[in-house]
């Protein structure tokens, strides 16, 4: 460690080794050392970039949910506490969910062409899921261990994203588009849990893990959009918005 300018550099390096270490541990058994392992430092040289093991935790989470840039204040840093970071990012996934192709289908008019509608949104999430699995990851680990974690997890980050799925999914098949399905609150869960898994979630499973990104990019839509987009020459059949089925997410 060589001066301030020097450690602020290396903070981009501290985030992911303690995503690793978090990931791999868990929030209660994981250690500053073991951090500090996976930097090549001395556990003494991690308390000067931040002042305890939860400081640690809410700058890796506030990071990989893009809450904030990089900090640039003196260090040690003090993050805020962990349930304040909680809300916070509640608040932030709220406003930008839906994002992309699926904003753009819940605001806009009936497409021209319901695959190409439905492919690009799905691929668009499986692409948000692969550049934030080790993120991702470290939610889900911690979540097993922390109450609050675990509510932002749920409530806070699939609820949105489940919610707006399943109003996209139930205006298509109002229109005609997209298939009627039993359930399109339990449509969408499938459709989240399918793209989740083979983005992320492969990844645990030693076949899984060896299925190339595009591979299991274009399986998981393609077999997504044969089973929601009606065959050609099926005549389109609207639900009327009474009988649409509604499902909590």
């Amino acid at each position: 460690m060589t001066g301030k300018r020097d450690a602020h550099e290396r903070l981009p390096e501290l985030i992911a080794a303690a995503v690793r270490v978090f990931t791999r541990e868990g929030y209660r058994s994981a250690r500053m050392s073991d951090v500090a392992s996976e930097m090549g430092l001395s556990e003494a040289a991690i308390y000067r970039y931040v002042d305890s093991k939860e400081g640690l935790f809410v700058l890796a989470i506030r990071h990989a949910l893009l809450l904030e840039d990089l900090p640039v204040g003196d260090l040690p840093l003090s993050p805020m506490p962990l349930a304040a970071t909680v809300a916070e990012a509640r608040v932030f996934i709220t406003e930008v969910v839906p994002f992309g192709a699926l904003a753009d289908a819940l605001s806009g008019p009936e497409p021209g062409d319901a695959a190409a509608e439905l492919t690009t949104i799905l691929r668009e999430l499986f692409e948000l899921q692969s550049r934030t699995r080790e993120a991702a990851d470290m939610l889900e680990r911690s979540a097993r261990e922390l109450p609050e974690m675990a509510d932002l997890l749920n409530a806070g980050i699939r609820a949105p994203v489940l919610t707006a799925l399943t109003d996209y999914l139930t205006r298509r098949a109002q229109a005609g588009v997209l298939r009627h399905t039993p359930d399109t609150a339990v449509t969408a869960r499938l459709v989240l849990e399918t793209v989740t898994w083979f983005a992320r979630h492969r990844f645990s499973d030693p076949d899984g893990a060896a299925i190339p990104a595009g591979l299991a990019q274009d399986t998981a839509v393609d077999a997504l959009v044969h089973a929601l987009v009606p065959a050609p020459g099926v005549a389109k059949v609207p639900v009327p918005a009474a009988s649409a089925p509604v499902g909590a997410a």
